[in-house]
């Protein structure tokens, strides 16, 4: 009796980050799309698989009100992360951004293929990369005077149930709060955070959290510009 041959099929999961590339002119886009052409975590898609895109990379000469328009418009098609590459940032700009949910900052000098990939990958799991330095004018942070119990931080007690959005400039941030925060919006993750603080990694995200309830943010990077915009940090 003939022996049959049964075949297996194996469905491959793609662990790479399917990316869409929007700049204003050709050339920035095709630089953009070089850049990452062999990058083994990246799969670059164009506007008909516009839908599977996880992140789109926006190439634009600055954070500006063009910039936030492009954005929202993006995250309307059904692209959930953008990052955006430019060649200047203002903290105004960067908090206008930031409100239209660009959760990835680069600049242009510092944009080389692994860097790209980088930023790209950490907007994928929903992280938090502000532009380096962005509040170093204020980020002296003083960090002398941090307990040695990596486990417990100088919470405020739970406000009575009412809008953040309507009360934000009446929030109280504690010092351990706005060291947290400086450092992320200074380009920090979180182990990094953890690791300038003396604090777990799972204290550090529970701030965060904290944070994010209390001021209804989207995620740390509407967090920030919240605090930035209201001046509390």
């Amino acid at each position: 009796m003939p022996c049959r041959q049964q075949s297996l099929t194996v469905t491959t999961v793609s662990t790479r980050t399917p990316v869409f590339i929007y700049a204003a002119d050709p050339l920035s886009a095709a630089g953009a799309k070089a850049q990452l052409l062999g990058e083994p975590t990246i799969e670059l898609v164009g506007p008909v698989d516009l839908d599977r895109a996880r992140v789109a990379l926006v190439v634009a000469d600055a954070a500006d009100e063009g910039v936030a328009k492009v954005a929202r418009a993006i995250q309307r098609d059904g692209v959930p992360q953008v990052v955006l590459v430019a060649s200047h940032f203002d903290e105004a700009g960067v908090v206008m951004a930031v409100a239209a949910g660009v959760t990835g900052f680069l600049r242009r000098t510092e944009a080389t293929s692994a860097r790209l990939a980088q930023v790209i990958r950490e907007a994928d799991r929903a992280g938090c990369q502000l532009p380096e330095g962005l509040l170093r004018r204020a980020a002296s942070v003083q960090v002398h005077d941090v307990p040695n119990r990596p486990d417990v931080l100088d919470l405020p007690e739970p406000a009575p149930e009412r809008s953040a959005v309507a009360t934000v400039t009446e929030t109280r941030l504690t010092g351990r709060e706005v060291e947290v925060l400086r450092l992320v919006a200074d380009g920090y993750d979180t182990a990094d955070v953890a690791e300038q603080l003396a604090y777990s990694e799972s204290t550090i995200k529970g701030v965060l959290a904290k944070l994010m309830t209390r001021l209804e943010a989207r995620n740390r990077c509407h967090a920030i510009a919240i605090v930035l915009r209201e001046g509390l940090i």
